[in-house]
């Protein structure tokens, strides 16, 4: 196999795979600080570096080369976000035992009688858990005691005792 083939071919495939992840990252389908975002950019900027210096193109190999350092040095950069995120997870053991819920859609929750919306968001504990004291139990049961009392003896007429 001719040698100059496979650096042509890794000229296009570094072509390609840049330019489809700023594609992606332009059409809102990849993150600036997705990896594969990053290991697009690196591996396709490592690619064209081959082309261009094989070929002599000594200005878009060093384009190509400061484009891989940034690339690295991002992907280092979101390497240690995770691991501090991480690390603040685990030195905080009460944000372990709390619950995190995630709607999967917009609907409504029955609350104690009323109907409340539902976003597409993740709510923080203190909203997604209420706290239900003993004299809110009593009054709802109070509630429903007395709209099931009425429920069995109002027949919609109207009597007049002679």
């Amino acid at each position: 196999m001719d040698f100059s083939l496979l650096i042509v071919a890794a000229g296009w495939i570094g072509a390609i795979l840049t330019v489809a992840a700023y594609g992606l990252l332009s059409a809102g389908k990849l993150a600036a600080d997705s990896p594969w975002f990053q290991v697009g950019n690196i591996v396709g900027a490592g690619m064209l570096l081959i082309s261009a210096a094989s070929n002599g193109a000594w200005p878009s190999a060093v384009v190509n080369g400061i484009w891989i350092v940034i690339g690295l040095q991002a992907s280092i950069m979101l390497v240690r976000r995770a691991r501090q995120r991480a690390r603040s997870a685990a030195s905080n053991p009460m944000t372990d035992a709390l619950p995190t819920i995630t709607s999967t859609g917009t609907g409504t929750v029955s609350v104690i009688g009323e109907q409340v919306d539902v976003l597409d968001e993740i709510l923080p504990p203190t909203v997604a858990i209420p706290i239900i004291t003993q004299a809110m139990l009593a009054e709802e049961h109070a509630r429903r005691a007395q709209t099931h009392a009425h429920e069995g003896t109002d027949t919609g007429r109207v009597s007049i005792g002679v």
